[in-house]
Formats: C-alpha cells, sequence, structure tokens
C-alpha cells in the first residue's frame, strides 16, 4: 500500500512537473508568436499588451513596426497608408480611431502594399483592426467624451461618441455615432521679396463647426450560412471659415459658410460555395458628397462680391469577388468592380472687383475605371508567397457647359503585384521580405476641374482639366529581426505622371499667388529607413525610428531646370509608460529637418507630445490627458520666377486635451458581422 502510494505520488509529481512545463512551453509559444510575418506584412496580437492601454486606437498605431504618423497621416515604410478597417468596417474618416479604444484592441494585420484587387495611389497598404471580443458579451462597445485647450484659441473642441455590436439571433446590428463641435484659429505671416516686390502682410484664420457622423450596419445570417447585409453612413458639419489678411494700412477677407453631407450606402451579399472553403462575396455601393458654400469677399474694407458655389459628388461601385482555398498551402482569389464618377460645379458669381478671381461657370466631369484581377497565396517550403494581377482602365471627360468644350482622356495599365517573405534563424525569429508593385491611381476627378479654392486673401489654387492619373514602379526590400525587435527597410520607386502643384503669379494682381496641379514624369525616389522596439524596463517601452528619402532631379518645370539631389529625413522617438494602480502614459518626440523639392523649401519641424492616464473599474474607465508643451511650426518658401514667397505659421503649439471612455459588455457570447463602405472620397490638393 505503501509502495503504491508512493508510486500513485511519484507519477503526479511527474505529470505536474510536466503540466508545468508545458504550460511553461506555451506560454513562451505564445509570447514569442506574438508577431507574425506573412509574404504581405505581419499580424501582431496586443490583447493585453501595455501599450493599448489609456490611449486611443491612432496612438497605439504608432507603436507598431513599421508604422508612423506624419501630419496626421498613417504611413507604413513611410508610404501612406490607402485603407484602414476597423472589425471589417473602413473608415472613411481616420478621426474615427480616436473614438476607438486602444484596450479593445485584439490584433492588427498590416499589409505593406495593397493587393491586385486594390486600385490605390502608390501607397503603404493596408491596416485592419480586430476588436477584442469580451468573454461574455452579446452586446460590447465603449461611450467617449473629450474637450480640448489650444493656447492659440482656447476651448472649443468638444465631442462626445459611442460604439456599440450588438446581436438578436442571427441579426447583427452596428451603430458607430459622434457629435461635436470644433474650433480653429491660426495666425501666419507671409513675405514677398523679389526685384520688384517687396511685401509682408499678416493672416488670421477662424473656423467654427459643429460635426455629425454615424455608421450603422444590419447583418441577416441564414442557417445556410449565407449573409445578407447594409449599411448607411452619413457625416454632415457645418463649417465657418474666415480669413482676414493686413498688408500695410488694406485689409482683405473671405466669410465662407459651408454645409457639406457626406452619404453612402451599402449591399452586400456572402455566398459559401462547397465544403472546401470556398465563397462569393457581391457588393453594391453609393457614395455622395453635396456641399453648398457661401462666400463674401472684402477688399480695403467693403464688400466687392459674393459666390454660390454648388457641389454634388455621386460615385457608384459594383465588386465581386471569389475565393477558392484549393489546399492548406495555396489559395486563390479572382474579381472585378467597376466604379462610375459624376461630378458636377454650379456657381452663382457676384463680383464687382478683379481683386479676387472666381470661377463663373458649370462644369460637369465623369470618370470610369473598371478592374479585372486575379492573385494567389502559398507556402513553398520556407518562402511564402503572395502573386497577384490586374488590368485597370480609368476613363476622364470634362466639360465647361458654357462653352461647350469637353476634354477626355484614357489611361490603361497591366499592374503586377510579387511579395515573398522568407523566416530563417534557429527559432525563425527573423525574417527578409522582396516586394514589387505597379499601380495606376485612382482618377484625381477633385483637381481635373477648373474650379479655384482660396486658401486666403493671397493665395488660391485652381484645378486642371488634363490632369492625368499617376503611376508608379515600386520594389521594397525589408529585414526583420528578433521578431521585430529590429526592422530595416529599403524602396525605390519610379513614378510616371506624377501631380506635382506649380506655384503661378497672378496677372491681375502682382501680390497674390495661385497653385495648379501639373503632370511630371520620370520621378525617383530612394528610401531607407531603421527602426529599434525595445523594452528596457519592465514599466518601459519606446521605439526609435528614422528614415531618409533621396529624390533626385532631372526635370524642367515652367522655364526653370532643376538637377539637385534633395534629402528628407524623418526622426521619431516614442515612449510608454506603464505604472502600478492603473497609471501610465507616454512621450513622443517627432522631428523632421529642413528639405527641398523642386521650387519649394519646406523649413524643419519638431514637436513634443505627452500623455497620462488612470485605469479604473477593473480597465472599464480610461481617464487621460493629452498635452503638447513644445514644437515648432511649419515654414514654407516657393520661388516663383524673381519672386520669393514664404509663408509661416506663428500660432503656438501649446495644448491639453482631456479625455473620458467607458468599455461596456454583456449578454451572451456571439460574434457580430458588419457591413461597410468600399468608397472614399479622395480630394487631391495643395497642402501647405
Amino acid at each position: 500500500m505503501k509502495k503504491s502510494f508512493i508510486v500513485l505520488m511519484t507519477a503526479v509529481c511527474m505529470l505536474s512537473v510536466h503540466a508545468q512545463k508545458e504550460s511553461q512551453l506555451q506560454e513562451v509559444k505564445i509570447v514569442a508568436s506574438r508577431t507574425l510575418n506573412d509574404a504581405e506584412g505581419y499580424t501582431t496580437t496586443l490583447r493585453g499588451t501595455d501599450i493599448t492601454k489609456g490611449k486611443p486606437a491612432a496612438d497605439v498605431l504608432s507603436f507598431l513596426p513599421n508604422i508612423s504618423c506624419e501630419n496626421g497621416i498613417f504611413k507604413i515604410n513611410g508610404l501612406a497608408v490607402s485603407e484602414i478597417y476597423v472589425d471589417g468596417v473602413k473608415l472613411t474618416d481616420l478621426s474615427e480611431l480616436n473614438n476607438i479604444p486602444g484596450e479593445m484592441i485584439d490584433k492588427v494585420q498590416v499589409k505593406y502594399l495593397a493587393s491586385a484587387n486594390q486600385n490605390s495611389v502608390i501607397s503603404g497598404g493596408i491596416i485592419m483592426i480586430t476588436l477584442r471580443r469580451p468573454p461574455e458579451g452579446g452586446y460590447y462597445g465603449s461611450i467617449m467624451a473629450n474637450t480640448d485647450w489650444y493656447r492659440s484659441c482656447g476651448f472649443g473642441n468638444e465631442g462626445i461618441g459611442g460604439i456599440i455590436n450588438y446581436r438578436y439571433k442571427n441579426l447583427s446590428v452596428y451603430d458607430n455615432l459622434y457629435l461635436g463641435k470644433s474650433k480653429l484659429k491660426e495666425n501666419t505671416e507671409q513675405y514677398i521679396t523679389g526685384s520688384d516686390l517687396q511685401t509682408f502682410l499678416t493672416e488670421t484664420t477662424k473656423s467654427n463647426s459643429s460635426d455629425f457622423r454615424n455608421r450603422l450596419s444590419l447583418t441577416q445570417q441564414f442557417n445556410s450560412g449565407i449573409q445578407l447585409g447594409c449599411s448607411y453612413f452619413i457625416a454632415t458639419s457645418r463649417p465657418k471659415p474666415s480669413s482676414v489678411s493686413m498688408a500695410e494700412n488694406s485689409m482683405s477677407a473671405i466669410y465662407k459658410r459651408m454645409n457639406p453631407i457626406t452619404q453612402e450606402g451599402t449591399l452586400k451579399l456572402y455566398l459559401p460555395l462547397g465544403r472546401k472553403g470556398a465563397e462569393m462575396e457581391v457588393t453594391a455601393d453609393y457614395f455622395n458628397r453635396n456641399n453648398n458654400e457661401h462666400a463674401t469677399y472684402i477688399s480695403d474694407s467693403d464688400m466687392v462680391g459674393t459666390t454660390y458655389d454648388k457641389n454634388n459628388l455621386n460615385l457608384w461601385k459594383f465588386k465581386a469577388d471569389f475565393l477558392y482555398p484549393r489546399s492548406r498551402r495555396l489559395s486563390w482569389k479572382f474579381g472585378v468592380s467597376a466604379q462610375w464618377i459624376s461630378s458636377t460645379f454650379n456657381p452663382s458669381v457676384t463680383v464687382e472687383s478683379d481683386r479676387f478671381n472666381v470661377s463663373s461657370f458649370p462644369t460637369k466631369t465623369n470618370g470610369f475605371t473598371p478592374i479585372i484581377y486575379a492573385s494567389t497565396q502559398g507556402i513553398v517550403r520556407r518562402i511564402r508567397y503572395s502573386a497577384g494581377i490586374n488590368w485597370q482602365l480609368n476613363r476622364i471627360s470634362y466639360e465647361n457647359k458654357n462653352a461647350e468644350v469637353t476634354n477626355s482622356n484614357n489611361q490603361w495599365a497591366i499592374n503586377p503585384t510579387v511579395q515573398l517573405m522568407m523566416p530563417f534563424g534557429s527559432i525563425m525569429n527573423h525574417a527578409v521580405m522582396l516586394s514589387y508593385k505597379r499601380t495606376l491611381s485612382n482618377i484625381p476627378y477633385t483637381a481635373i476641374s477648373s474650379v479655384i479654392d482660396w486658401k486666403d486673401t493671397y493665395n488660391y489654387s485652381v484645378g486642371n482639366p488634363e490632369l492625368k492619373a499617376q503611376s508608379t514602379d515600386m520594389l521594397m526590400a525589408g529585414l526583420s529581426l528578433f521578431r521585430n525587435k529590429v526592422n530595416i527597410t529599403a524602396i525605390y520607386a519610379h513614378s510616371y505622371n506624377q501631380i506635382y502643384w506649380q506655384t503661378f503669379q497672378d496677372t491681375e494682381n502682382p501680390d497674390v499667388f495661385y497653385t495648379k496641379p501639373i503632370n511630371i514624369s520620370g520621378q525617383n525616389m530612394w528610401g531607407f529607413g531603421a527602426e529599434l522596439i525595445e523594452a528596457p524596463l519592465s514599466w518601459w517601452k519606446f521605439k526609435l525610428s528614422g528614415r531618409v528619402e533621396l529624390t533626385p532631379e532631372n526635370i524642367t518645370v515652367g522655364t526653370v531646370y532643376y538637377d539637385k539631389t534633395h534629402f528628407r529625413e524623418y526622426f521619431y522617438f516614442n515612449n510608454n509608460f506603464t505604472f502600478p494602480n492603473g497609471w501610465g502614459g507616454m512621450l513622443n518626440i517627432d522631428f523632421e529637418p529642413t528639405y527641398r523639392t523642386l521650387d519649394r523649401t519646406y523649413h524643419g519641424v519638431y514637436n513634443l507630445t505627452g500623455q497620462i492616464h488612470k485605469m479604473l473599474f477593473n480597465d472599464n474607465l480610461q481617464l487621460a490627458v493629452e498635452f503638447s508643451p513644445i514644437g515648432n511650426r511649419r515654414k514654407l518658401d516657393r520661388q516663383v520666377g524673381m519672386n520669393k514667397v514664404s509663408y509661416k505659421y506663428t500660432s503656438p503649439v501649446q495644448y491639453a486635451a482631456l479625455s473620458l471612455i467607458w468599455n461596456f459588455s454583456g449578454g451572451k457570447q456571439v460574434n457580430v458581422n458588419v457591413v461597410d463602405g468600399i468608397q472614399d472620397y479622395h480630394e487631391t490638393k495643395d497642402n501647405r
């Protein structure tokens, strides 16, 4: 009996030790597999990580490998992201990321390049965020509220919003609602120096707006596996921007009232095809953006004119995708899509002075973009690959209704995409990747018309009816070491019909300047980047990154020949801190030295931002304070003939923001299916 007991206890101990070892091995495996590389990029699991606590999703993304946020634009390996999805919903407005708590993120999939079925311009690909499901919950979501204080304009930016996911039997309901008010005040200085022109002026820009945004999605799932869903998105605001300029003893101003309304309706049908996982998805989408704008023009304290403009944009898109998993190591995807564009501009003008050049004739722009694509993914030994090809046509027409003049052009291209990734090392904790992609961008419909848009009383931009869409050949190589702790990338891009905003001097008013988009070809760009992601202490994790772009010039713009090689550099230092009792924060520094491109010089900028947060009630309540104590605003120089135009932002950068987020869940655990729109408002405009 004693011997049996000893044997039994020995067996129990061995099983216990074995279980502990197995548990430890499983834990090591989970930690080591938090970030998994594939042919198109990587997928990282963020559930339970410190970088998600107390932050909105927008701040969390900046801590991920190869992702940066520059001037409000997310980039992957230095290339602008084309699309961001949250639980399958494509974000129409990227500010929605500020309404999503980082704590709700389960995993993020990053694709370095858009797939063959995407018709996006040269880009950093796609970010797909999956929110975590609560352990028990038939419904879940969050409610947030925020308020901001800026040194330049005080309080005035407030908002409240919420996201809810709910399921009743086989019906899924998703709703994302936001209500807010925004306030802006910017002070700038402009210097004009030349052989026959010396001007100094100051400008004050103000804007107040009330904002509303909501997306409602309903999806019905049938017992056969078929899903039928629809969604409706609406966003509206009523901004009232004003621009007042002072030059010596003269005053000029533009006061505007705008009423943009964006709506999108989507129908989606999902059909499973057979038992091997084949499936078909058909989507029909309608997108409308309507804007009525009233502007009043002031010169020397006298009203000299008014305009009433009506802009209406309609986009229709049909898309069919088919997925066929050939085996566990090989799958095929193919499909077709077609998009129709119709844009109209109808002005009503009463201007008694030639001080302000305005659009006076109605225009219409039409476009048609069909795409056919096929792609495949698979594994050959250690190499993971993704390859695809698409055929895309851009048909553009522009009409001046008064003169009955029509311009049109056709562009088409065959665009291949090839992506390879191979892990290596004794435990496969390193990876090397190589990618090639050719793109033909969307029709630049917002920049084709001759509509005049005044930025302030001394600067405006005008479209170009002869503009063509940009195409690009791009080659990307990357090296990931120690499971994405060290990342090195290199990019080469050669663009055709690149869109560049050339600066001109107004013929009637020599101290007024305007920009117009033109196509330039044969531009090359080399880019090199490196980053280190490390956690030197249990409470401190940082990401240190830098990138340099080389652009050799060999082109004539107007009558000026440019032959210099220019460097553009970026440096970022992001820090995340986690302290006991739910406290935490972050401190980020970014620096961009002075760089030049053709006739423009962008002077160096830097910024220091921080955040302190407190988690309460089992991390369901997040209280956060964001701030920016120091920074240097942008200054831009433009060379126009013999004149140099300098534009400098002088408003202080200091601000503080308070946000409150409550996460909730309850009921029975279910999965919620969501339908989203498939179109965007792509505005091609000059940024200064």
